[in-house]
Order: C-alpha cells, then sequence, then structure tokens
C-alpha cells in the first residue's frame, strides 16, 4: 500500500475545514481506484490540520492528491493559505483491525498518532527489525488497537513515518509511550534519537 500525508497550517476556522472535507475532499478520494483510507484530523493546539490517504499503490495515491491539490487551491486557500508539507512512500508495515467510516460527528471518532524518525541510514535495518519483532506486536495487541501503517519518505529517505490508529486518547498515548520504551531499549545503544509526534483526534474517517 502507499500512504500519503498532507500537513497543512491553518489560518481560519479548524470546522470549517472540517465541514469542506467532508462534503467536498472525501468524494474526491474515496470514489477513486485503488482506495483503502482517510482520515484528517486538527493538532490538539489547534493550528495545523493533517489528512492521511492510504490507497493500493503509488499511482492511484498520486493521482488522488493531485485531485484534492487543485480543489484546495481553487475552493480552501481562504483557511489554508500555506503550500502543504507532503510525504509519501510505500508502507513497510501495515495493519488495520475494525475498518469504519466517520462522516458525522455522532460517529465515534478514533485517536490518532503520527511519528516522524529522523536520520535513518545507519540504523534502518535495526529499526526495521526492531519494530517487527517488538514494536508492531506491542501495537497491535494494545487495548483499542484499529490501525498502524510505517513507511519511509520517497522524497528523503532518511525519515521514517508511523501513523497509528486507536479508539481513544487514552489507549493511543498509553500505546505511543510503550512504543517510545521499547525503540530506546532497541536502538538506544545507537544514539536513538525520540520522534517528532503529531496527535489528536480524527474529524473525517473514511475505509473501504
Amino acid at each position: 500500500m502507499y500512504v500519503v500525508i498532507r500537513r497543512t497550517r491553518l489560518s481560519g476556522s479548524a470546522e470549517e475545514v472540517v465541514r469542506r472535507t467532508r462534503d467536498h475532499i472525501v468524494p474526491l478520494v474515496d470514489r477513486r481506484p485503488g482506495f483503502r483510507g482517510y482520515c484528517a484530523f486538527v493538532t490538539e493546539e489547534g493550528n495545523t490540520a493533517l489528512s492521511v490517504g492510504i490507497f493500493d499503490d503509488k499511482d492511484a495515491a498520486m493521482q488522488a492528491d493531485q485531485r484534492v491539490r487543485e480543489w484546495i487551491e481553487a475552493n480552501m486557500r481562504d483557511l489554508m493559505p500555506e503550500a502543504p508539507e507532503v510525504v509519501a512512500g510505500e508502507t513497510v508495515f501495515d495493519s488495520i483491525a475494525h475498518a469504519q467510516g466517520q462522516m458525522t460527528d455522532r460517529q465515534q471518532a478514533l485517536f490518532i498518532v503520527v511519528r516522524t524518525y529522523r536520520g535513518l541510514p545507519g540504523q534502518a535495518e535495526a529499526m526495521h527489525s526492531a519494530v517487527s519483532q517488538h514494536t508492531l506486536p506491542a501495537i497491535m495487541d494494545a487495548p483499542g488497537f484499529r490501525g498502524f501503517y510505517a513507511f519511509r519518505d520517497e522524497a528523503a529517505p532518511d525519515r521514517a513515518i508511523s501513523v497509528s490508529l486507536f479508539d481513544s486518547r487514552e489507549h493511543a498515548t498509553h500505546s505511543h509511550e510503550e512504543v517510545l520504551s521499547i525503540m530506546r531499549e532497541q536502538l538506544g545503544e545507537m544514539a536513538y534519537r525520540e520522534p517528532q509526534v503529531t496527535m489528536g483526534e480524527t474529524a473525517v474517517l473514511a475505509a473501504v
């Protein structure tokens, strides 16, 4: 599978960003060939929006991303005046449980944690081993687990990104702390760097 994450600074109402995303952006992507899933959330600080799109392959992802880019340029520059930061890549790990949709405020939201790891060239193999043998099993067995994706950024190979989805903030943060503990233990001797972390409650979630 192929993942595209867009991170965009907000200059207007987060509620209006969510409304336009639900009403216009989701229909642009969830009808595309190769669509697997899409979610969007505003960070807990309230000044940045992130979206995560998941597709069968790169071609499907890039075609959908181009449609989204064009629509935002024409219809959302009042709320998102700056160009987004985009990271994308083919999944190295992926797992999902209990796929569901969330298209209204009445449906249960999930909680998402995005971790960005940098400076990987010298420890990529060790990190892959740590994730496959220790981190991923711990995440999947954790209470409230709903999904996990991890990939290397194609534009910056020294950067890896993981996306974890849980049914509540409590379960997500508990798993996050466990992940950090595991990675420190497994990679500490290799000057392991703490990841950049972004988290929030999903406002939009669409899945096949």
